[in-house]
């Protein structure tokens, strides 16, 4: 049943991508004949105008004959004039009057499609725009920072993770793991959407050439799911308001055979909107690395030293494809579905030299590593919003909740269904061999297995009087996943590998939350709040082959509360607190033993607990002329700390598990200065200061560990032309502590330059990542009977070049096609 289950699905999938295909090669325009026909847009949004008023003019004397307004989509249309030269006038209020060329209406009465016009912003509005956008890098909002991807020109090429590595409260580490905060436990969504991937996998996925923006929120609401120790990243992707065909192309290349390409088309059509994507992506992180350990048993001390080249190499693929519609003005439905597949492959050539004191025995070994992981997957995701009727008296521009158009609280009802499928595969072979080449033992260890999930949400939002509203919903989380495991010895007389059963299991994964959540939010004079509770009932069920199972029977609950103050000069106060849950990876939970090579096993603990997080922030921001400032305290409390903990499971083995050592605490300040010290230079400096502490129990030992973590960016951004710009981006990040070591700081920098032609539809960006060479990462882990310390360098510098192409063809093919610009369909 779930084979024929799972080949509907993809069945499905399959025909979404070729039903939006075909909605790409056949247009079909049903609107009758005679008819004057176009779409106003904004010249620098790209999104619709409504209520722009359409006048349209006999070209002959210039006299008025009729008119008409855009509606919700842009659209507007002016029927059957009689047979004559035309032009028409647009306008709106906060807009440049904008009259088309003459066009012909003849006695055939075809159709005169004008396309998509743009409306220009006036001088006054303008010259507020481009005061706003200068500051616009990474803005401050009562509850998130949005980092808008346009403006990190030194991320062109890469993925969400080289956008987030300027942003101060984000780190990355050697392999690209992303810590929020100090803490990999955080969500990704992507358009407000969960994935199955991994968060730090799932950022890798994603090109920045796709990305309009990225959201941090580190105190949701109680709308979104609790899940996550520092909150939530949301990727919002680039999305299309222009009628006809448009699209962007991205293709890149760098150093160390890196080289990418995405493609994104839209084409819009009356009420209905067909997407189709298409990315590719390879990224190799080439680098060297010495790893030296030594354990401790009786009076012997035991070595093992490792060094040599290594290669980290992310690959990945996907297709994705979906259809808006818009019924009315109040209802809009969508579907989409995505099937990619991703890879991460970490290959090494390391030299070994084993020995021990005292002691006569000294060894020295090749060993040729290569470890992947990764797999298929599929989604589909499907929307119905319809928001109701509201009265101009309720809700008002300015107040906490979630705003409609003109500012307007809506008064909405949301069903979303999200289904996503992955089958994970992860191989890796240690051989180990003498200097003459021959092979004296290996292991091959296999995981694999598909895991599903389903999500179902209905959000209700109701306004109430001027300024509150309530906010409720329901949610359902069904999640099911099998993980096989293998472990296979080499046979050193016939070079084949043995399945060593002794070593192999499956693992089944189920669980299913059921949630409830509700909130109420307002305005008291300049005193904003929000308060909300979210109920979630969780019951999980792990069973292994030949051990007991494992369950969970809980309900949690999770409270948050937003406040915020508007202060005079443009300032604002902002507070908030909310309850969150980190839970167990399912690997974290195996309880079998799992060789990863000849030094190294790792074993889950089914007993962890998830963590609880009590998380406060602070906020001020403080607008000065054109420039921006803004400073945030925050404190974090972990409550079941999970930690990795090391041991000696054998002579030069080393034990690698997982336990709840008691409580962690983060408190911090992040401030960020936005300023333009001349109108061609706009200079950005951030930093990040947080007290961290760990303390709890470990091996029957009280332990507490303390450490000043810092971080700082300092962005320059040099507008050399219209069409160049020059970026240059420095960051430092310090060392910090865990239960077992430390990890040492670091400090890089890059730069890009950014050439623009064609009316910016075409960009270059050439860019130097790692200019100095000075990425070294050093760590070290320490117990009773074991030290280690690991240093890893990347290859560097790394030049990327990155080719953008933005285009828009409106030329339906039953209609006469009459535009300012035939290149692009568009007045310009």
């Amino acid at each position: 049943m779930n084979f024929i289950k799972h080949m509907l699905l993809k069945y499905y999938v399959l025909s979404m991508f070729v039903m939006t295909i075909q909605c790409f090669a056949f247009a079909y325009d049903g609107l009758p004949r005679g008819i004057i026909k176009g779409a106003v847009v904004d010249d620098q949004t790209e999104q619709p105008v409504e209520y722009a008023t359409v006048a349209l003019y006999k070209a002959s004397n210039d006299s008025l004959l009729t008119g008409t307004v855009t509606d919700y989509l842009g659209h507007f249309k002016i029927e059957q004039p009689a047979p004559d030269e035309y032009y028409v006038e647009i306008t709106f209020i906060g807009y440049e009057t904008l009259q088309s060329e003459d066009f012909q209406v003849n006695i055939t009465e075809e159709n005169v499609n004008l396309g998509n016009i743009r409306l220009k912003l006036s001088r006054s509005m303008l010259r507020e725009i481009e005061i706003v956008s200068k500051s616009a890098a990474i803005e401050y909002r009562i509850d998130k920072k949005v980092i808008n991807v346009d403006k990190q020109i030194t991320a062109a090429g890469g993925t969400a993770v080289n956008v987030l590595e300027n942003i101060p409260s984000v780190q990355v580490d050697v392999e690209g793991n992303v810590s929020l905060r100090g803490s990999t436990g955080f969500t990704v969504l992507i358009d407000g959407k969960p994935t199955i991937l991994e968060p730090s996998d799932a950022l890798r996925q994603i090109p920045a050439g796709s990305i309009e923006n990225i959201e941090i929120i580190t105190n949701p609401s109680v709308k979104y799911e609790p899940d996550g120790a520092t909150g939530i990243i949301n990727i919002i992707t680039k999305k299309n308001y222009l009628d006809g065909l448009s699209g962007i192309v991205n293709l890149d290349a760098g150093t160390y055979g890196e080289y990418s390409g995405d493609l994104q088309l839209s084409y819009r059509v009356n009420k209905f909107n067909f997407i189709l994507g298409a990315n590719y992506r390879k990224h190799p992180h080439p680098g060297h690395e010495i790893n030296n350990r030594k354990t401790f048993s009786n009076d012997t001390v035991f070595f093992v030293n490792s060094s040599g080249d290594a290669n980290r190499e992310h690959a990945s693929k996907s297709i994705r494809a979906g259809i808006e519609y818009n019924p009315t003005k109040f209802d809009y439905l969508s579907i989409a579905g995505r099937f990619g597949n991703w890879e991460m492959e970490n290959r090494s050539e390391l030299l070994y030299e084993t020995f021990n004191q005292p002691g006569s025995n000294y060894y020295n070994y090749n060993s040729n590593d290569i470890s992947t992981r990764g797999g298929n997957y599929y989604s589909m995701d499907a929307v119905y919003q319809h928001d109701f009727k509201t009265n101009d008296s309720i809700g008002q521009e300015g107040n906490p909740m979630d705003a409609g158009q003109n500012g307007m609280a809506l008064h909405n009802i949301k069903l979303e269904a999200t289904y996503r499928n992955r089958y994970n595969d992860e191989n890796t072979i240690n051989e180990l061999r003498t200097l003459t080449d021959s092979i004296t033992s290996g292991k091959k260890n296999v995981e694999k297995g598909p895991s599903t999930s389903l999500r179902i949400n209905l959000d209700y939002v109701l306004p109430l009087k001027r300024d509150s509203k309530i906010e409720s919903g329901v949610q359902t989380r069904i999640d099911r996943s099998t993980d096989i495991t293998e472990l296979y010895d080499l046979d050193p007389v016939g070079g084949d590998y043995i399945i060593n059963e002794d070593y192999s299991n499956n693992t089944e994964f189920s669980r299913n939350i059921f949630a409830v959540y509700g909130l109420y939010a307002g305005m008291w004079n300049k005193f904003g709040y929000q308060a909300g509770l979210r109920g979630e009932y969780t019951y999980r069920l792990i069973s292994t082959t030949g051990q007991s199972d494992t369950k969970i029977d809980r309900w949690d609950y999770f409270p948050t509360v937003h406040l915020s103050y508007n202060l005079p000069l443009e300032q604002q106060m902002m507070a908030s607190y909310s309850r969150r849950i980190d839970r167990p990876r399912g690997w974290y939970l195996e309880p079998f033993l799992t060789w990863q090579d000849e030094f190294n096993v790792r074993q889950g603990n089914p007993g962890l607990k998830p963590e609880y997080i009590d998380s406060y922030d602070l906020g001020y921001l403080k607008k000065i002329g054109d420039n921006f400032f803004s400073l945030e305290g925050y404190y974090r409390i972990t409550h079941n700390k999970i930690e990795r903990i090391r041991s000696v499971y054998a002579e030069d083995v080393i034990l690698t598990t997982f336990e709840n050592v008691g409580k962690d605490y983060s408190l911090g300040l992040e401030a960020m200065l936005n300023f333009s010290i001349f109108r061609w230079w706009d200079m950005n400096v951030s930093g990040n200061y947080y007290y961290y502490k760990i303390s709890g129990s470990l091996e029957e030992q009280d332990f507490a560990r303390s450490s000043n973590n810092w971080n700082s960016r300092f962005n320059n951004t040099f507008t050399i032309t219209e069409n160049i710009i020059l970026q240059i981006n420095s960051r430092y990040n310090s060392g910090s502590v865990t239960a077992q070591g430390t990890q040492s700081g670091y400090y890089t920098i890059d730069a890009a330059t950014k050439f623009t032609f064609l009316q910016k539809r075409l960009s270059v960006n050439l860019q130097l990542r790692d200019i100095l060479g000075t990425s070294k990462r050093e760590s070290t882990s320490e117990g009773e009977d074991f030290y280690q310390y690991s240093i890893n360098e990347p290859r560097s510098p790394v030049f990327i070049a990155t080719l953008a192409y933005r285009f828009n063809n409106f030329k339906p093919a039953s209609n006469k096609s009459v535009q300012g610009d035939e290149s692009n369909g568009n007045f310009e």
